[in-house]
């Protein structure tokens, strides 16, 4: 005797067809943020407090996809960043980067962060923005071995008083004439 096939009421075809493309979708969507994560940019934090470098290491992961996602392209192969206490040449800087190339001839490009700079411990925000001007020079490089320093102005300790402005230097002086910064 042969098996009669069940057949379905229409309402269960209809919901197992949105079913089926929801779940394409999502699993479309999961591929989709999986290859993203393949290729990440190292970030290595150099730190010995392992709660503070796990949550920097995440913030800066947030900033550079943040960034991916802003200019619409990927970060170059071969980008490195590092976080480490004080970056220390002439002066204390912010950050700094290094592009170079691996002795196979491809491309090196290694971002430098100071958590500190001249005594002031910078805000995960300060990071983040020196990370993104790195980063932006990185894209628009095109020499190798430059370092492109960021500076960051000392914080004056007495917060009552505002911080003393410049003098405009095509104002005029008490005798008439304009004062030129020729340091500047």
């Amino acid at each position: 005797m042969a098996r009669r096939q069940r057949r379905h009421p229409p309402k269960y075809a209809s919901w197992l067809r949105t079913t089926w493309s929801r779940s394409a979708q999502a699993l479309r969507r999961a591929c989709r943020r999986l290859r993203c994560r393949r290729r990440h940019v190292p970030v290595e934090v150099l730190i010995t407090d392992r709660v503070r470098r796990r949550t920097l290491e995440r913030e800066l992961r947030r900033g550079l996809t943040g960034l991916e996602r802003a200019i619409g392209t990927s970060l170059p192969d071969g980008l490195g960043v590092v976080v480490q206490h004080v970056i220390s040449a002439d002066r204390q800087l912010a950050g700094c980067c290094h592009v170079g190339q691996h002795p196979g001839g491809s491309r090196l490009s290694l971002i430098r962060l100071a958590l500190q700079v001249n005594g002031r411990r910078l805000t995960t925000d300060e990071l983040l923005a020196v990370l993104a001007e790195q980063c932006m020079s990185v894209l628009t490089r095109e020499n190798p071995s430059v370092l492109i320093p960021i500076e960051v102005e000392p914080v004056h300790s007495d917060r009552r008083r505002p911080m003393p402005l410049r003098p405009d230097p095509l104002s005029p002086n008490a005798n008439g004439s304009a004062v030129v910064d020729r340091a500047g």
